[in-house]
């Protein structure tokens, strides 16, 4: 991810750098602190780490990211954490942003959609966490119909997390945008 980040973004000509933590498994925060420090050190700028994870600070602290190089927040005005349930040995946050005048709604990594629903139906769009074999991702055979009202009431659905694509993609019929 790391890497993929540096070659996408020309960092020099944002002036405020902000990122989103949901949980601490690697594959949503493994990069994070090579990332805070590859800003720091190369382009002398801080970032903002926005995350309700429990663990955020020992996390950074015991990969070694400077305390000065970072700002952990809670909160700001336009997000909103939506804790769900992914595994029983981390906490896990969904959330709501607002953003470019749009209401995003991003599950994060898991298994059920019940935190999600009171927030669906005021939203532009719904970003998904699926999975083929469900366990702590949501299965998708048990979600799409939700999806499907979802997305009659007019809020975008994009499936992430794509375990199984070729099945996933046979199920909805392309209905759903893929990653």
């Amino acid at each position: 991810m790391f890497n993929k980040l540096k070659k996408g973004f020309d960092f020099k000509k944002y002036k405020e750098i902000e990122v989103i933590i949901t949980h601490l498994h690697n594959d949503h925060a493994g990069a994070l602190s090579q990332f805070i420090l590859y800003m720091w050190y190369i382009y002398n700028k801080k970032v903002t780490v926005y995350s309700n994870c429990e663990k955020i600070r020992e996390y950074l602290d015991i990969t070694g990211t400077r305390r000065e190089a970072y700002d952990l927040k809670l909160k700001n005005k336009n997000l909103e954490f939506i804790k769900t349930e992914h595994t029983d040995i981390m906490d896990s946050y969904g959330f709501k942003l607002k953003l470019n005048n749009k209401t995003i709604i991003y599950t994060g990594d898991t298994c059920t959609l019940l935190p999600f629903m009171p927030y669906v139906n005021d939203c532009d769009e719904f970003y998904v966490d699926v999975s083929k074999y469900g366990g702590v991702h949501l299965k998708f055979e048990d979600a799409i119909e939700d999806l499907r009202r979802i997305k009659e009431n007019g809020t975008n659905v994009f499936l992430m997390h794509i375990d199984d694509k070729k099945y996933i993609r046979k199920l909805n019929k392309n209905e759903f945008f893929m990653e």
